[in-house]
């Protein structure tokens, strides 16, 4: 055995270990450098603002919004957005006069228009079940939700799925299953390590919800996107372009119930 091992290797063999040896350390690197899963996913949360980040448990923006068709604007208004955690939104849409009212809580919703006159009661209308069970859905897959309320979770699986390009910039891709699993596709800049923008997949379901954040400011001490656009399947279907943004402003829980009537 100690001649055989001491024999002098011919150099087709000698190259042959080389390639190989390369390789090994090549990948060794490789693994090296890319970081596990849940330090992403905490460089992330550092990025967009830490311990008052995850702290949120109410969040305030307005600004105007436009939707689109064929990639042409069919429809551009105000909004105010209201959120509380864990179930809770109420959307004003238009001025305050003609203002739409969508409150939803839980598997709870309506609809509240303006009255015909001012001394009237606001026309509230329950919203159909398949519509509060697609805000529910909705609101659970949400990035704000996802990151407080889910990445944490014993039935959550969280994955670093390498690497891609989003628009020239570099983004480390980050996948969440949540307990229905729904597949959640974060890409974070490697450069600021906040989100570039999140993929949606419901479970049993082909379509593919994107969004897209853009021009990041500090409020309160966590940063928020200003701009996002939304797609479904690569067809733009709305932009969000907000001013203002607060977290935990302390919204009283009757904001998220119908309007009580005026006193006869």
């Amino acid at each position: 055995m100690k001649g055989i091992l001491n024999m002098p290797l011919s150099p087709l063999i000698r190259r042959a270990l080389t390639v190989i040896v390369a390789f090994v350390m090549l990948n060794a690197v490789g693994y090296a450098q890319t970081p596990p899963a849940r330090e992403l996913l905490d460089s992330m949360i550092q990025a967009l603002g830490g311990s008052q980040f995850l702290d949120v448990k109410e969040i305030q923006t307005s600004g105007r919004f436009f939707t689109f068709k064929r990639e042409q604007v069919a429809q551009s208004d105000l909004f105010t957005d209201h959120i509380k955690f864990p179930d809770m939104e109420r959307l004003e849409l238009g001025k305050e006069k003609e203002k739409i009212i969508q409150i939803n809580r839980g598997l709870e919703g309506w609809t509240v228009k303006p009255p015909l006159k001012a001394k009237d009661d606001p026309e509230v209308e329950e919203q159909p079940v398949a519509q509060t069970q697609d805000f529910l859905k909705t609101f659970k897959t949400s990035f704000d939700y996802v990151m407080r309320f889910v990445v944490n979770s014993p039935k959550a699986s969280v994955l670093n799925a390498g690497t891609e390009s989003v628009d020239s910039r570099r983004a480390d891709v980050l996948e969440v299953r949540d307990a229905d699993r729904n597949l959640l596709r974060i890409f974070i800049d490697r450069q600021t390590r906040l989100p570039l923008k999140m993929q949606t997949r419901m479970a049993n379901e082909a379509t593919m919800h994107e969004e897209v954040y853009a021009n990041w400011h500090k409020f309160n001490g966590v940063m928020t996107p200003l701009m996002v656009v939304r797609y479904k399947d690569g067809a733009r279907t709305i932009e969000i372009r907000a001013t203002q943004a607060a977290y935990n402003p302390g919204f009283a829980d009757s904001m998220f119930a119908p309007p009580a009537p005026k006193s006869k």
